[in-house]
């Protein structure tokens, strides 16, 4: 966990990135609520509400009496959310940063496909 952003997100990110890994597949249970707090160290609440922004976005679902499972097409939203997030946000950033310090384009291209920037 870290300060850069909100406990529940951080634990939204964590469950996401065990369903793009494989960790978790489909129609799989998911850690407990419970269990993500006591893991984690942080309040119930925190862990209940990541837990139920996956589940309003379709990515989990509740079985009822075995607990939370992943929800068919959860990878490719999780991926699709991503890309769009990283089109959007990540890149716009960077491109203003880079003409901030006068980094050329393709000086960055260069640094994307791996080469050094002298």
């Amino acid at each position: 966990m870290n300060s850069e952003k909100p406990i529940f997100i951080q634990i939204m990110e964590m469950l996401e990135d065990d369903i793009l890994s494989g960790a978790y597949t489909t129609d799989e249970i998911i850690i407990s609520t419970n269990q993500i707090s006591k893991l984690l160290s942080v309040n119930p609440t925190t862990s209940v509400k990541a837990v139920s922004i996956l589940a309003d976005k379709g990515i989990l679902y509740k079985k009822r009496g075995i607990g939370m499972c992943v929800a068919e097409g959860a990878k490719e939203k999780i991926l699709d959310q991503r890309k769009n997030a990283f089109i959007n946000e990540a890149i716009p950033a960077l491109l203003e940063e880079a003409k901030k310090l006068a980094i050329s384009e393709s000086d960055l291209i260069k640094i994307i496909r791996g080469g050094k920037n002298d």
